[in-house]
Formats: C-alpha cells, structure tokens, sequence
C-alpha cells in the first residue's frame, strides 16, 4: 500500500510539474480544451499504479550483504537437493515478552497517519464548501436557463456554478450590463455542459489522497486553471478581436477572492488572468490541437513513469544457493566420481527433489526468494543408459557451451516448451558451472559437467499452484506433520483463531533452544479436537530473520509434539494430532534467527488433506 502511495504520488507529481512549468506553451499548442482533458489525465496518474521495467541504477555488488555474482543469457540457480542448513546464531540470551502484546509496524502507523490525513481533508473540503453553498444560495431568483435557477447574492463576488445533483448559477448582486450577464451566463452554462463540478470534485478527492504532497494541492490549481482556459476557448472561439476584449474586460470585473474548490467561478488570480486573456486574443485556429494534445499526453505520460520506475527500480538480487539457487547436491565426504556415480543413481544413495517451488523466473523459492510460486517441480538426474529414460519424451538444451538432455516423464511431457521451465533449467546450469563452496574446496564445475555429459536431466511432475499437496509425514506418536507453499487456494473455513499478527520475535540461541521451547508464545493456549487440523502460516519474514522457529508445546506436560525450526516465508506447515494427542491443550512458541519482525497466522480446521 505504501509503494502504491508513493510510486503514484511521484509519477503524479513529475506529470503535473510538467504541465504546470510549460502551461502557457502548452495550451496555446493544444488549446485549452485539450490542455484541459491532460491535466486531468495526468490525476490519473495519481490513483493508478502503472510502471515499467527499468534496470536498476545500482550495482550489485554495491548492496551490502552481496556478491557479485554474474551471469550471461537467462539467470536462476541451482536445485538444492538436502535440507538448507541452520545459520549458525550467535546472539546470547532470549529476550522474552510475558505479555505478549503485539507491537504494531511502523507501517501501520504510517497507514493510519495517512488514512486520518485524508479524511480530515476530505472533511474540511466538504465542510467548507456546504458552508459557502449554504451562504451563496441565500438571494433572490432573477432567471432560469432550462432546469438551472440564475440567483442574485449577497454573499458572492463573482458569477459562479454551484452543486452537483441540482446545480444553480449565481451572481452577485450588483449591477451590470445586458452583454455582461449574457457572457457571464453563456461561460457558467459551458461549465454546466462539461460537468466541471464533478471533474472538479475528482480532482479534490485525489488531492485529499495526496494530501501529504505539495505538488497535488498545485496540480489541483492547474485544473481549475485549465478548466476556465476551455470554456474560454469554447466561448470565444466564433468571437470578434473586439467582442474578445469586452469578454475579457467582464472577467477582470469579476477578478477576486476564490471560491471553494468544488465550484466553477470567474474570479481567479491577477497572473492567471493574464494567461487566461493572453491565450483568449491569441487562440489559435490551426488544425491538429486534438492530434498535439493526444501526443503531449502520452509523451508527459511516458516521461512520468519512466522517471518514476527509476527512482523505484529495485537492483536485482544475486543468485546465491540459498536466493533463488537450485544446486544438485554434492558429498564433500565422497569423490568426485563418487558423487556423479550417486547423482545418476548408479549407488543406493541416489539424491533427488520431491519439493521444488519455483517462480516465474524459474527461482527456487527459498529463505531470500520470497516471490510468489509458479510451479511445485520434480526433478532428479539419471544415467543416459537407464532404461526408462527411453520411455520419456527428450529434448536438447544448448547452455553455456553444453549440450543438455532433458526427459520429461508422462506427469511433465506437456511443459516441455514452457517458458518457465526453460527458464529454470537454463538458470540452473548457468550457476552450477559458476558455483563454487568457499567452506568446502571441491570443484563443482568439474563435478557437473560430468554430470551433463554421462546424465539426462529428468523432470517426472509438475504442479500449478491449484494443484499443490502437502508433503506428509507421520510421527511414532501417530500424529502427523506436513509442509507446503501457501497459495491463492489455501483460503480455510476457521474452528479456531488461535493468533493472526504481526509481532517482533526474540532471537534464538543454538545451545538454549536446541528443541525449540524457548521463545515468545502466540496466542493462548487451544486444544485440537478429533479431525481438526493446525495450521501455522508463516505470512511475512525479512532477510534479518529469513526463517522463524515454531514449535507446537503440549500444554500440561511441555512435550514438544511437533517443531519445525526453520519456517520460511510462504510456508504453511500442519499438525494433525493422533489419538493419543487428540484433545489436549497446546501451545505455540516461536523465535527468529534474529530479533526482528515477522507476520504469522495460526488457526485450526477441519478439512481432507
């Protein structure tokens, strides 16, 4: 919501700038119909989110805490096929919180300081203008012009249009000329046409919005500005030079204090009316004003998103093992031939993927790639000369000099020209031939081009999001634990809300929490009932703290039934309890590698899994 905010302020902002500081050239090129109808596009741009991709401006290895990691063509990385490994904490002490009380975000309160903004200003619009209207409208009735009353006020210096549903004109009551009244009249009934009290309500509303930005409150000026410029041009179009003048000589008659920012007046500042006459006796009648305005639009437009994606343009992480990476393994105990030998399944300890989630960048979703999931893959290396790679549909790859075969098995055959997939094959051998352990000195170049050479890279299932099942496993107890990405389809009926909140976690300490009981709770305690099911959705994590632990704690006795202590984000892991646990009171306790804040949500239902 506030990337939102401000991508739209600014984009608003530079469009406005640019109509505002090039007004006078602009609508004498366009005219002032048509310089009118772009700078009400351009409000658009502060209410509607549009970017474009942009290279960032920073570097890579600029970012702290990365390396500069390069690589040619597609970009993702390797299939990581052990479990990741717990970063080692070296914080002393767990800070607890006995009160458990949720702290709230510095993001909510900017929400809320925002959301009050625009409400007060909303109001204070809204008030003043009923308060004028109330005022205005007590005089006398002096015409009528099909459904609209002509008023004389008092409490008016200037003819103006008034209201939304049933609008009204208003003059002042003073005197004035047959020819005046009728210009006058004529100029508040092209604003009644052009339903500028609602145009300008619209800008009124963006700007309450926007209340925090200076440039709205300008840009809501330059409307009103432009509006008058088009019924200027509409009403003088077919005039005189001399006709011209004694139009222009009316509004400087007129020329005072301002109305509220609903209504349509004559009344406006003395360097406004001077580019309003400037542009009444110089209006030009060339063709193509429609064509120039239409072209100024999309190029103000352009100009708008484009700086705007620049400044919000984010420096594309590198790929590392743990962001994005997908690595075949490697037994830094065994040989090189060793590991080739038990990647192609030629040993009994034969290693491949069951769980891969990638994005649409064909990343592997992990502790520092928290994108949302594309594709759930299956994905495992088999020696050329296995027989049942001959039963499955190949194809070649030509990555960084090497010829790749890929066979995708009956549950893949059909992605075999997915972009996605391609996406990810590509990037993964493009890190693994660039991957190197600084912990452990082994060449894993060497070890994956004999890879590619003696192997087929296999692809037996893949799964859209709709399509993701839990990884189940069951415990000695007869409970049972299951893991998967969180997806737009994991939406649950609740028995019971157990704890919904963003919170600031104590850090973990490896030697105090080997079993994972030290921590803040969340929420109170709950008891499953029979066919009921626990859900802890990790919803948000930062890279201070990528990964949290949770432990499910029988309540009486403080057994830890279930613990999983490294949770990412995206993850939503379950708990069904057995017989012997069915009924019993727990409770939840959690940390992070860090003290740092996270969003989680726990509840239970009751549903097949």
């Amino acid at each position: 919501m506030i990337k939102w905010l401000l991508m739209t302020s600014l984009t608003g902002s530079i469009a406005s700038l640019c109509l505002i500081l090039f007004k006078t050239k602009l609508a004498a090129k366009c005219g002032g119909r048509w310089y009118y109808y772009v700078c009400l596009s351009a409000l658009l741009l502060f209410i509607v989110p549009l970017s474009i991709k942009v290279p960032a401006l920073i570097p890579q290895s600029l970012i702290p805490g990365t390396s500069a990691v390069s690589f040619t063509g597609n970009t993702a990385t390797a299939i990581e096929t052990k479990a990741m490994e717990l970063p080692v904490r070296s914080s002393e002490g767990v800070p607890t919180d006995p009160f458990n009380f949720p702290v709230i975000s510095s993001e909510t309160w900017i929400l809320g300081i925002w959301v009050s903004g625009f409400v007060i200003m909303l109001c204070l619009n809204f008030f003043n203008y009923f308060r004028f209207k109330r005022k205005a409208l007590q005089g006398t009735s002096i015409d009528k012009v099909g459904s609209l009353n002509v008023l004389a006020s008092p409490n008016v210096h200037s003819p103006m249009l008034i209201g939304f549903v049933k609008p009204q004109i208003v003059f002042p009551n003073t005197n004035m000329s047959t020819a005046d009244y009728q210009l006058a009249l004529r100029h508040e009934l092209i604003h009644h046409k052009q339903k500028d009290a609602w145009l300008k309500l619209f800008a009124v509303i963006v700007n309450c919005l926007h209340w925090f930005n200076p440039v709205s409150y300008l840009a809501l000026a330059n409307v009103s500005e432009a509006c008058e410029y088009a019924v200027d041009e509409t009403l003088s179009k077919m005039m005189q030079p001399m006709d011209k003048k004694r139009y222009s000589e009316m509004i400087l008659h007129f020329a005072s204090q301002a109305s509220p920012a609903f209504n349509s007046g004559l009344a406006q500042p003395k360097k406004q009316l001077y580019r309003r006459f400037k542009l009444i006796m110089n209006r030009s009648k060339g063709k193509g004003q429609a064509f120039s305005g239409i072209v100024i639009a999309v190029m103000i437009a352009a100009v708008s998103l484009f700086s705007s994606s620049v400044v919000f343009a984010t420096a594309s992480q590198p790929i590392t093992e743990y962001s994005g990476g997908i690595k075949t393994y490697y037994n830094v105990n065994d040989t090189l031939e060793g590991n080739v030998q038990s990647t192609l399944g030629k040993t009994k300890m034969g290693i491949f993927t069951t769980d891969l989630y990638i994005d649409e960048n064909g990343l592997k979703l992990d502790s520092f790639n928290r994108t949302e999931p594309y594709y759930k893959v299956g994905v495992l290396w088999k020696d050329k000369d296995d027989s049942s790679v001959a039963e499955m549909t190949t194809k070649t790859f030509y990555i960084q000099d090497r010829t790749v075969t890929v066979a995708f098995a009956d549950k893949a055959a059909a992605y075999k020209e997915d972009s996605v997939i391609k996406k990810m094959i590509a990037n993964q051998i493009s890190f693994e031939l660039k991957y190197s352990n600084k912990r452990y000195q082994y060449d894993h170049a060497a070890f994956i081009d004999e890879v590619i050479q003696r192997g087929v890279y296999v692809i037996y299932e893949i799964f859209t999001p709709k399509e993701f099942t839990f990884n189940l496993s069951k415990t000695k107890n007869g409970d049972m634990t299951g893991y998967k990405q969180l997806t737009a389809y994991d939406k649950k009926a609740k028995n019971t809300d157990i704890f919904n909140n963003s919170l600031k976690l104590p850090s973990s300490v490896s030697d105090e929490n080997a079993d994972g009981t030290q921590g803040v709770q969340l929420g109170k305690a709950f008891v499953i009932k029979s066919g009921e099911t626990l859900a802890l959705d990790v919803k948000e994590t930062t890279d201070i703290s990528p990964t949290i632990s949770l432990a499910v704690i029988e309540d009486a006795t403080g057994n830890v039934v279930y613990w999983n202590p490294a949770a990412r984000s995206g993850i939503r892991s379950i708990f069904t309890p057995g017989e012997s646990n069915v009924n019993r009171s727990f409770k939840i306790v959690a940390s992070g590698e860090e003290e740092d804040r996270v969003k989680v949500e726990i509840f239970t239902y009751t549903e097949a899994l």
